[in-house]
């Protein structure tokens, strides 16, 4: 079992269409490389690079401002941006929100959004307790009953502080949607504990995108792009969705 991939990614680089895919909260490019390698594959330049305080530790994690977030991402998609006849943005759990976000600011060919989280399955503890805690208490024991199935076991414990970030960030990203026109495709899996399916429709609802569509799958965890039994599904729906627009 490996901790986490703190490795950044890029496939077919020599394609004009650039597709930029943004991992989640306390995750790592482990989650999102097999997609940036199938849509590689299948003639885009896709990227995939490991968000600040990620790919590292806990300790670091909670250094973190969610304002470094977003000058990353932003820096990211600005230089595909430049290289690129047409541009798109992927994201899964926070991932997701960032890519709304970026498109809010960019007039993007397409963003897909997995797994999102703007609000929580959890709100008082998240709103209320955390912002408060996470200052006496930095950091939560990470327990997982099965560890045999699990390649990428990320942190050790949660970064609560860096947690509190998030929650910061999704308070922006909700005040942005309404800025969204690009083409948008909102997956989500009904066997994920972590996402409602309340941010599905508060994504659909609060956008101006004439293109929207909602995909739902069945069986996938709330990682949506790595290994489940719906990722060739998946897949294979982004894929169109690109093609497409």
């Amino acid at each position: 079992m490996i901790r986490f991939d703190s490795n950044n990614y890029e496939f077919n680089k020599s394609s004009s269409v650039g597709i930029y895919i943004i991992h989640g909260f306390s995750n790592t490019t482990y989650e999102v490389k097999e997609l940036a390698q199938f849509l590689g594959n299948n003639g885009f330049h896709t990227i995939a690079n490991n968000l600040p305080g990620h790919g590292t530790t806990a300790e670091e994690c909670n250094r973190v401002k969610y304002q470094m977030w977003l000058e990353h991402v932003i820096q990211d998609i600005a230089n595909l941006i430049s290289v690129s006849e047409k541009t798109y943005v992927i994201g899964c759990s926070m991932g997701a929100d960032l890519a709304l976000y970026l498109s809010s600011m960019f007039p993007l060919n397409g963003c897909i959004v997995g797994g999102t989280v703007l609000k929580f399955n959890n709100p008082f503890t998240i709103h209320f307790l955390i912002p408060v805690f996470c200052k006496l208490l930095k950091f939560s024991k990470k327990e997982i009953k099965d560890k045999s199935n699990i390649k990428y076991y990320g942190y050790t414990s949660y970064p609560l502080i860096a947690l509190n970030e998030m929650r910061k960030l999704t308070n922006v990203v909700i005040k942005k949607l309404s800025k969204i026109k690009s083409p948008l495709l909102i997956i989500h899996s009904q066997s994920d504990r972590l996402s409602l399916e309340e941010n599905v429709d508060l994504v659909y609802g609060q956008t101006q995108s004439k293109i929207k569509k909602k995909f739902f799958v069945d069986d996938a965890h709330h990682n949506l792009f790595d290994e489940n039994k719906d990722q060739q599904k998946i897949f294979n729906e982004i894929l169109k969705f690109i093609t497409k627009h």
